[in-house]
């Protein structure tokens, strides 16, 4: 089979980008894939990038709304290969009629960061609508998570046309012999929704040092909170997924994230291949991926993530327990599982068409 999997970005440090790579690298062993997108700096492995002239699709910026005239350069690329596996669904009007096009729904985060509420009004209007449209595809829908499935159904997609794969965490993830434990750690993106904020103000609450990983618009505001509170914080900027990184998980005491959504929540999964558990609010897919009181800790409002944070801060005994049955509870999110149930979803369509 030729594959093309197509996205606006194939960037490092984003989840849907890493989500790509894994699948690309897998599916290419046996079949020619491309990974085709506007911008890129992942490495090439068993796949080629073909980049497409084109702009990110959400900057969370007026010239968003642009982007439908964006839209209609990838679909070519639906003639040139048996299988086009889309990861922005905002890219699916542009491949309607097209009988080779499945549809990965990474879920589109609450409309945000500074915009006007007309921006947020269209913006929610738009991501809605293309999700709307999906229920027209002849393929199967993948949800990465049985929360996005749930709001796939709330926009009246048949429950029968979607199949959940989720996401899964790399092998090169692993727990040390000797972890140091010094610090708290957050891993993604610097932006209003994931509240890193709250991490600083709580690291120098509890006098704890916090370890952030990431980029984003929020960066600079947040290094200023820094500075004014004083707060014990180091920011280490974006690091690729690779034995620095992997460190730094294995060393840290537990991983921890105030993030308001998320649609599935692979940096939990990461952090439990290391041995480590994890805090996280009780919203969206995060009790996908953090079991209460067995992998870590779900809170329902600042106060409990305080409270949840001081027990694991003063009670390693605890910690390690649940890192244990974090590891084990990773065991069950693989990369090439996960791969093969892409390829039997790909092999339903008749190719020869």
């Amino acid at each position: 089979m030729k594959i093309a999997m197509v996205n606006d970005t194939f960037l490092k440090g984003k989840g849907a980008d890493q989500v790509i790579f894994e699948l690309a690298k897998r599916l290419g062993k046996n079949h020619e894939v491309a990974v085709v997108a506007a911008d890129a700096n992942f490495p090439e492995k068993n796949f080629q990038i073909k980049l497409i002239k084109g702009r990110k699709l959400v900057t969370k910026s007026w010239k968003d709304f642009l982007g439908i005239f964006e839209l209609f350069k990838y679909r070519r690329i639906a003639d040139e290969y048996d299988i086009v596996n889309l990861h922005h669904s905002t890219l699916f009007p542009a491949f309607i009629g097209k009988k080779n096009v499945f549809v990965t729904c990474h879920g589109s985060p609450p409309s945000g960061g500074g915009e006007k509420n007309i921006r947020k009004i269209l913006r929610k209007l738009v991501n809605n609508f293309t999700k709307f449209l999906m229920r027209f595809n002849e393929n199967k829908i993948i949800a990465v998570s049985e929360y996005i499935k749930n709001t796939l159904i709330d926009l009246y997609i048949p429950a029968g046309k979607i199949v959940v794969i989720k996401n899964c965490v790399d092998n090169i993830f692993c727990p040390s012999k000797n972890p140091v434990e010094t610090y708290i750690l957050y891993v993604g993106r610097l932006e209003k929704q994931k509240r890193v904020d709250e991490l600083i103000k709580l690291s120098k609450e509890l006098n704890t040092p916090l370890t952030i990983i990431g980029d984003g618009f929020e960066s600079e505001e947040l290094k200023k909170l820094v500075k004014k509170i004083h707060a014990p914080v180091e920011f280490l900027g974006v690091i690729p997924h690779n034995k620095e990184l992997v460190k730094i998980y294995q060393n840290c005491m537990f991983f921890i994230s105030a993030s308001e959504w998320e649609s599935f929540g692979l940096i939990f999964l990461e952090a439990a291949a290391c041995g480590k558990p994890s805090i996280g609010y009780n919203v969206f897919a995060i009790p996908e991926v953090i079991l209460h009181g067995q992998t870590g800790f779900l809170a329902n409002n600042y106060h409990e993530l305080k409270i949840y944070c001081k027990k694991l801060i003063k009670d390693k005994e605890q910690r390690n327990k649940m890192g244990k049955n974090a590891l084990k509870f990773s065991k069950e999110f693989n990369w090439d599982k996960t791969a093969e149930e892409y390829k039997k979803l790909f092999k339903m369509v008749d190719i020869s068409v």
